[in-house]
């Protein structure tokens, strides 16, 4: 199923142009992948619906293009000029995959686990981060509030490995609404610097709700109110916090660690 691409009014190009933006990505219900690694794992658990691949694209690229080509997905060899409009990376390695957006239904998700709920995570770099630990410490869901970037932009796909299409993952959520309706399934527990600590949240049973605000602002007043307490890492003197996406990642591994909830326990 190879084919060729010389126009830059290509409609499958266009479409992975638009894949930048929130809106090109709600509008087309797609997401842009890059790299051949990242593509390779998504391709044992899933199938894009079309490859892009540039004309100098290396031989890691070209074998797993093979590979989709062998799974029937389109594969599209396309100009270097034209992938580097598509291209979100400094040094491609000439290939790109346009994949379906996850489908989610937060409410068929058992209240078991971790959620973690994301208030006001705008770069990207930060929550791709915050994905991929979370794919690592068996987080059941993400529920990324409105104010947050989207958490499948090209920047977080790169940042998270490619894992944010394997946890499930909302996003433009009204973080408030949803606390008020899973308060008697969730104890929700915010980070912050002047919180308890991580011991703390050995006495919760049942599924937990760790929620992450911004480095700028921290966890907005009304989220907060929802909130059955804080948990803060402690740290030497002299260092008043750490960055929102490690902050996130130990605490993750730290729940992970002493509570087992990647089993639900």
């Amino acid at each position: 199923m190879r084919g060729k691409i010389i126009s830059p009014s290509n409609t499958r190009l266009k479409i992975a142009r638009s894949l930048h933006s929130r809106s090109g990505i709600l509008k087309n219900g797609l997401f842009i992948m890059e790299g051949p690694r990242f593509i390779s794992d998504y391709l044992s658990r899933g199938t894009p619906r079309w490859i892009l691949i540039s004309d100098s694209a290396g031989r890691l690229s070209e074998t797993v293009a093979t590979e989709a080509d062998g799974m029937n997905v389109p594969v599209m060899e396309i100009p270097d000029k034209l992938f580097s409009d598509i291209s979100d990376t400094k040094t491609s390695q000439g290939i790109a995959a346009v994949c379906p957006l996850p489908s989610v239904n937060i409410e068929g998700i058992p209240r078991e686990g971790v959620f973690l709920l994301l208030d006001g995570i705008s770069d990207p770099g930060n929550m791709g981060t915050i994905i991929r630990s979370a794919a690592a410490f068996g987080c059941k869901a993400i529920i990324a509030g409105r104010g947050s970037c989207c958490p499948f932009a090209p920047r977080v796909t790169r940042a998270a490995a490619g894992l944010n299409s394997t946890v499930p993952i909302v996003f433009d959520t009204d973080l408030v609404a949803f606390m008020q309706s899973n308060s008697n399934a969730i104890e929700f527990i915010g980070a912050n610097p002047s919180g308890e600590d991580i011991d703390r949240l050995r006495g919760i049973e049942g599924c937990l709700g760790l929620v992450i605000g911004s480095e700028a602002h921290g966890i907005l007043g009304e989220t907060a109110k929802h909130c059955s307490g804080t948990v803060a890492l402690r740290m030497t003197g002299g260092v008043e916090s750490l960055n929102a996406a490690v902050s996130a990642s130990i605490l993750l591994y730290e729940i992970y660690k002493h509570l087992g909830t990647d089993t639900g326990t």
